[in-house]
């Protein structure tokens, strides 16, 4: 039984996402049985404890996994207990030896010790202070040349654009203008092109535009892209934002730069070979999903 507010197809798909996180529950199911957590629900003597119930659910796409648990529950429960059945009838056709098995838990066994282990190692190591001095190293280098918020008209030649001129000239709104005679992507948004540095733009582009006063017409400028007519409407020189803003982004950073090290000290300790691929490589056996 779905519960209310659930398709089918979701369902399915809570439930494909179930059997992935049950390879390894079911392969090493007398370990599980020692696991003294709450019992979801028995299956022909068999418990579904709720350790299974949250290996499921870390797998559930968002806009599953943020619904109460009181609705999750139930749903997963019973998914539960089709893959109990169904794992059961596997085991007993040798599916525990088949490689199409094995291979897939020796893998992922090896892909959770990495992030687990990867997980201690900033857990160690990532700090308040490596934070901080990760904060100072991003405010040394944010870029603090002055930024332009630019709008601009494209057309193919110079005599449109000095078309264009002479309408603004006349008192024409620029942005109604753009959507009018432009044919750049910018066009729909009136020619606005928003804040940019000198060094994100051509340097013929560049050069006229960070000369204007705000508010200033341009004369045609030529580039690769066509003619541009372009008007500034303000100028800054920006700040870097708070640490707040940019703490998540820096612990994630910084816990990449942390495991990547201690893979590379890693990798200074070991031997390795490397062997070059063959034509063949692809061609040979493989495990079939």
């Amino acid at each position: 039984m779905i519960l209310s507010g659930f398709s089918h197809h979701g369902a399915r798909r809570l439930a494909s996402l179930a059997v992935v996180a049950l390879i390894l529950v079911a392969s090493w199911q007398p370990a599980l049985a020692q696991d003294d957590s709450p019992v979801a629900a028995t299956v022909n003597g068999e418990t579904i404890t709720r350790t299974e119930i949250l290996l499921a659910m870390e797998l559930l796409p968002a806009k599953f996994r943020n619904l109460p648990p009181e609705r999750l529950f139930p749903l997963i429960r019973n998914q539960l207990i089709d893959i109990k059945l169904l794992s059961a009838k596997g085991v007993e056709a040798g599916l525990r030896e088949d490689p199409r098995v094995t291979s897939r838990v020796d893998f992922y066994a090896m892909r959770l010790a990495h992030d687990y282990y990867a997980r201690e190692i900033v857990g160690n190591y990532l700090d308040e202070e490596l934070l901080q001095e990760g904060y100072q190293k991003f405010v040394e280098n944010f870029p603090r040349s002055e930024e332009l918020n630019v709008s601009h008209i494209l057309v193919a030649t110079e005599d449109e654009a000095d078309e264009v001129v002479e309408e603004l000239k006349t008192g024409a709104d620029f942005s109604a203008t753009a959507r009018r005679f432009s044919v750049g992507p910018s066009a729909p948004r009136g020619g606005a092109l928003g804040f940019l540095r000198r060094e994100q733009v051509v340097p013929e582009f560049a050069e006229v535009a960070f000369a204007l006063e705000e508010d200033e017409i341009s004369v045609p400028v030529k580039t690769q892209f066509g003619w541009h007519v372009i008007t500034v409407s303000d100028r800054r020189n920006p700040e870097p934002p708070p640490f707040s803003e940019v703490e998540q982004k820096l612990r994630a950073e910084i816990a990449d730069r942390l495991v990547s090290d201690a893979a590379k000290q890693q990798r200074d300790d070991a031997e390795i070979e490397l062997f070059e691929m063959d034509e063949d490589f692809f061609d040979g056996e493989t495990v079939a999903p």
